[in-house]
C-alpha cells in the first residue's frame, strides 16, 4: 500500500493535486484563469458570500459606494419594530414607554406583591395607577388634552 507521500509525489508529477472535496466526475479549473472558476463562466455573484461587485457600481468609492456614504432609500417598508405576535396570543392595550425610579423599599414591596399575586410588575403598576386616579378623581383629558396641561 503506498504511503501518503507516495501518493503526494504521484500527483505532483501528474501536474497538481486533485481537491478532495470536488465531485470525482467533475473536470479540473484552469488554475491560470480566474474567469473559468465559477460554473456558469459569468463574473457576477461569484463570491462564496454574495457580497460580490456589482459591475455598474465598480466606478464608485469602495468605502462609501457610488452614493458618496448616505443611505439608499429602500422601496420596500421598513421592518416592524416587534416581532410578530404568537399565534393565538391576543393583542393587548396599546402602551406608552414610560421610565420612572422607585424608592428601594418600594421596589421591595413590588417584588412581594409580584410573588403574592402571580402578576407581572406591569400589571400591578396599572392597578394601582387606576387605583390613585380613582380615588383622586382624576379622569382620561383624551390624546389630544395632554398637550396643553403641563
Amino acid at each position: 500500500m503506498p504511503s501518503f507521500l507516495d501518493k503526494a509525489k504521484n500527483n505532483q508529477e501528474e501536474g497538481r493535486e486533485k481537491d478532495p472535496a470536488a465531485p470525482s466526475g467533475a473536470p479540473e479549473p484552469d488554475w491560470d484563469n480566474p474567469d473559468s472558476w465559477s460554473g456558469d463562466g459569468g463574473t457576477e455573484n461569484n463570491s462564496a458570500s454574495g457580497n460580490a461587485v456589482n459591475p455598474a457600481d465598480a466606478d464608485g468609492d469602495q468605502e462609501h459606494g457610488a452614493d458618496g456614504g448616505r443611505a439608499r432609500q429602500s422601496a420596500k417598508p421598513k421592518a416592524p419594530r416587534h416581532p410578530p405576535r404568537r399565534r393565538g396570543r391576543p393583542r393587548g392595550p396599546e402602551r406608552e414607554m414610560l421610565s420612572v425610579r422607585i424608592l428601594a423599599s418600594n421596589n421591595r414591596k413590588l417584588t412581594v406583591a409580584v410573588e403574592k399575586t402571580d402578576l407581572n410588575p406591569q400589571t400591578l403598576v396599572d392597578q394601582a395607577l387606576e387605583a390613585l386616579f380613582k380615588r383622586l378623581k382624576v379622569e382620561d383629558p383624551g390624546p389630544d388634552q395632554v398637550e396643553g396641561a403641563a
